[in-house]
């Protein structure tokens, strides 16, 4: 079916076979390729011989273009057998074709031609058609123009197919068809209005209109195409279906094939172009798809838009990338490389983007001898791909431009921007390489940039004699040669080492470049100065916090850096500074909060090794908190990303806050086992190794080890004083070793530490005061220790201290049952309990003796309590009621539950009558605490 042609059909036939004749008539039909220019010619024989017109059909090939009179032989076959027999010898079809061809016709064939016709269009109406006249050969485009001219019989008309004009019959045929009595019929691809008529009788109008905008976007109309999109959906239909949407076009082989066989019959120019624009990708640039190819510049642009109007481009660029595909697949491996060489080069000589030109490069091997741009070209793609967050892109060109590099010092500043680039990602590969780089970094062969990166590496997995040669040689460079980022950079690993790895000889040298001076400036840079860089902001902020306890300039700070700065791997290290300073300050809201959001973000990106280390400081964040259950699962999860070989002598975070959540929690065994696990020498001579020191102490502590817990105690306090760090922020040791000498009933030592301890933690609300005024209270005489835990309380509900609260509340249950209280004792006891069960502290749980059954009802039930008339209470009365007979007054109640004080007393009257009491004292203890515990 010939579909949106009717008007030209129409046409065609009102000038061929209708109307007054004035002389012989001649209709050439044009388009691109594949647009119906057959389908239209036949329909016009067909319909000539319907109405008894003799027909005379040809069709001209670029194969026999050179075989003089190969047309007009076609033609001379379909005549009566004695014209055939008196036409005079048809020359060149029996000999070989002569390379040069006759550029006239002879004239005795000409005239022998004409009179041929003038003897058929006397017997009858006369219909010559020729298709793919662009082809034929030039003597018989001769013939054809000289019957034109002199033919005035009206029985004639004359009708061609034509593609583009190229060629040497160019000329000829422009000549031919451009006489002033021609109608021309240019055939445009279908719209989306025409596709959709094609698709009905194929798909159903249903699934055509739902589906013909996508045909027609794959194929811009193209009739060939079309043809071989629904070729593929049928022959996917015979194999079983594999998509959810069965009209919808997917491109197959046959789509492919037809998109392949538009591209050859343009000819090898056609091909070259075509292939020319797979490989770059798209044909927006006609110069350089010219010097690609090798071919002049407006050949190249005619191709471009003949393969635009065909429906293989779109905008210059490929409507279906399985064309761009199939182009590539069609070229062999010897064409394809060095098209790919040439593409590289071109695109670097022009600055285009370095990862489009690595693309290229990327594609194939290059060959020996290296030319000398082709590594700075994949480090300029590499170092873009970094950027972008392409690592797998990054590592690829870092790949090739080492196994190009003849440099030595070249080579080793690619591997050392492999670590930065992958380490994120594949960190234990890129250890073997950090080790690698330590010797050429500290004898000066790795530039100094390259050589600090390494140097925390280096500290990382302890190598500290390797570091302090590398800082050795950078400062040596940096007195040599000044700059401001070389002085940024030895300043942050100052700091670094000041905060984090202060306790190694051969690196305190160093450390003094980082040291902060006097007090914490929270104003901002005057005009005269250029503002601090972030990361020497954060590592300030963090260094204040660890030796000054909670400083609100280094706060506001820390924050400032999380707010301004721009996430990306380079800065990771930066930002996970100021979220250790916002932790240890107990800013602990916030720094879950951006915890969470990179977690989540890294676990995305597959960023193995920064995952890991947001983890173990969200474990650090629930620690404080009192979370147990979300320590354990978090500091799992950091070791399950990197395990314990990765994090090298840093591996006592993780590990230390496993070992603290497991003894809090009562979970002994497993606390022992991670203890049993071996750790690298010096684990215990930076920052995060005092964490698992502690810890140890703690177990020691909790497993009736006494003498061994003030040990270790001990030591964390001498390294802390050592280094500085003695501050409230830090894991308070005074209190741990207070907790050890009060199980040794030396009462008078353990309050002195804790006195020590609430000194140092100041007056303002913190887990450490809170904890402290806790410790403090047991070496108290029974009277005075419940106003000393009711504070610590208080203190410890400001600072989200759940865990510590619970071991409060249960000091006060047992404070209250000492003095005679028992009321009080039972309500502390059960707030206790409450908040033990939630922190997952099971072992305080199990020394409170709470019983299986919680509920308000199951507990009434067991005292003989009216059980119908608890269970009349609705949801929000029950809340009320428990935090009532919990202690809280009606305006704590109303704030807690976000509720009015009107509304608190409407709930607590109608409780008052449901259960038949008159006043809140008459509360039955059975009632549960189930209401979140919120500061």
């Amino acid at each position: 079916m010939l579909v949106e042609r009717d008007q030209e059909i129409g046409r065609l036939n009102r000038l061929l076979f209708e109307g007054t004749r004035e002389g012989s008539r001649l209709a050439v039909i044009s388009g691109a390729m594949t647009s119906g220019k057959t389908a239209l010619l036949h329909t016009l024989t067909d319909a000539a011989g319907a109405r008894g017109i003799r027909v005379l059909a040809a069709v001209a090939s670029a194969a026999e273009q050179e075989f003089p009179y190969a047309v007009l032989d076609q033609l001379y076959q379909g005549m009566p057998a004695h014209l055939r027999r008196h036409t005079p010898p048809r020359p060149g079809l029996q000999t070989p074709p002569n390379p040069h061809g006759p550029d006239q016709a002879d004239l005795p064939v000409l005239q022998e031609f004409h009179r041929a016709l003038d003897e058929l269009t006397d017997e009858s109406p006369l219909l010559i058609a020729i298709d793919d006249v662009q082809f034929a050969d030039l003597p018989s485009l001769r013939c054809l123009a000289y019957v034109i001219r002199r033919c005035r019989s009206e029985a004639l008309s004359i009708v061609v197919s034509r593609g583009s004009l190229t060629g040497a019959t160019a000329p000829a045929l422009d000549e031919l068809l451009h006489t002033p009595k021609v109608c021309h019929v240019r055939l445009a691809p279908l719209t989306v209005t025409g596709v959709t008529a094609l698709l009905t009788e194929e798909l159903g109008a249903e699934e055509a209109e739902r589906h013909a905008a996508e045909f027609h976007d794959l194929t811009g109309g193209n009739l060939l195409l079309l043809r071989g999109l629904l070729d593929d959906r049928f022959s996917r239909l015979a194999r079983g279906p594999r998509h959810t949407t069965p009209g919808s076009p997917v491109a197959g082989e046959l789509f492919r094939q037809a998109a392949l066989s538009c591209v050859y019959r343009g000819g090898p120019v056609h091909r070259r172009v075509a292939h020319g624009i797979a490989l770059l990708g798209d044909a927006t640039s006609a110069p350089l798809l010219s010097r690609l190819i090798g071919g002049e510049e407006r050949l190249v642009r005619r191709s471009v838009a003949t393969l635009t109007e065909v429906g293989i481009l779109h905008d210059a660029h490929f409507r279906s990338d399985a064309v761009r595909t199939a182009l590539l697949d069609d070229l062999e491996m010897d064409e394809l490389g060095p098209l790919h060489h040439r593409a590289a080069r071109l695109l670097y000589e022009e600055g285009a983007d370095p990862v489009d030109v690595a693309r290229h490069l990327l594609s194939h091997e290059v060959s020996e001898p290296v030319e000398e741009w082709i590594p700075q070209a994949l480090r300029d793609a590499a170092r873009q791909a970094i950027a972008a967050d392409r690592r797998e892109l990054a590592m690829s060109c870092l790949q090739m431009a080492d196994r190009c590099s003849t440099d030595e010092r070249e080579g080793l500043v690619l591997q050392a921007t492999m670590v930065q680039a992958m380490w994120p990602f594949s960190p234990l590969a890129q250890m073997r390489r950090i080790q690698s780089l330590a010797g050429p970094a500290g004898s000066g062969l790795l530039p100094t940039p390259h050589a600090l990166h390494v140097v925390i590496g280096l500290l990382a997995f302890g190598l500290m004699g390797e570091a302090a040669a590398t800082l050795e040689q950078v400062s040596r460079a940096a007195a040599e040669n000044p700059s401001a980022k070389l002085d940024t950079g030895l300043r942050s690993i100052g700091l670094t080492l000041s905060s984090t790895y202060p306790d190694h000889p051969e690196l305190r040298p160093f450390q003094h470049q980082g040291e902060p001076a006097g007090p914490w400036d929270d104003d901002s840079p005057s005009p005269d100065h250029a503002p601090e860089p972030p990361q020497l902001t954060a590592l300030r902020a963090l260094q204040t916090v660890l030796s000054r306890g909670t400083d609100e300039g280094a706060v506001r700070a820390a924050e400032r850096v999380l707010e301004t700065l721009r996430f990306s791997d380079r800065t990771a290290l930066t930002v996970h500074t100021a979220l250790q300073a916002l932790v240890y300050a107990d800013r602990h809201a916030i720094a879950t909060l951006w915890c969470d959001r990179l977690i989540e973000r890294m676990s995305e990106r597959g960023a193995k090794a920064l995952l890991a280390y947001f983890c173990v400081l969200r474990a650090q964040i629930a620690l404080r908190t009192g979370q147990l259950r979300d320590t354990i699962r978090y500091a799992e999860w950091a070791l399950e990303e990197l395990p314990a070989r990765g994090w090298g002598v840093t591996v006592g975070m993780p590990l230390g806050m496993l070992i603290s959540a497991h003894t809090a929690m009562g979970n002994h065994d497993a606390a022992a086992e991670l203890l049993a696990r071996p750790v690298p020498e010096g684990v215990h001579r930076n920052r995060f190794g005092l964490h698992h020191l502690y810890a140890r102490a703690r177990h020691q502590l909790a497993t009736g080890r006494q003498h061994a817990a003030l040990t270790d105690f001990r030591a964390c306090g001498e390294k802390l004083a050592a280094w500085g760090m003695d501050s409230s922020a830090v894991p308070a040791w005074r209190l741990g070793t207070a907790e050890t000498w009060l199980t040794l009933n030396s009462q008078e030592r353990a309050a002195r530490l804790a006195e020590e301890q609430l000194e140092l933690a100041g007056e303002a609300p913190s887990l450490t005061r809170g904890a402290a005024l806790r410790v403090l209270a047991a070496t108290r005489p029974p009277a005075e220790r419940p106003a000393l835990l009711e504070e610590a309380v208080e203190v410890l509900r400001a600072s989200d201290g759940w865990y510590e609260m619970a071991r409060a509340l249960a000091d006060l249950a047992d404070a209250h049952k000492q003095l005679g209280d028992l009321d009080s004792g039972r309500l502390m006891t059960r707030r206790a309990l409450w908040l033990a069960d939630r922190c997952g502290a099971e072992e305080l749980s199990r020394s409170l003796q709470r019983t299986p059954g919680r509920s308000a009802l199951s507990e009434a039930a067991r005292g003989g309590e009216d059980t119908t008339a608890f269970s009349e209470l609705s949801d929000a009365e029950s809340r009320v009621a428990s935090l009532a007979a919990s202690g809280y007054t009606n305006r704590e109640i109303a704030a807690k539950l976000y509720i009015t004080i009107s509304t608190v007393e409407q709930h607590l009257t109608r409780v008052y009558r449901k259960i038949n009491i008159s006043q809140r004292r008459d509360l039955p203890a059975s009632l549960d605490f189930d209401v979140a515990y919120t500061a």
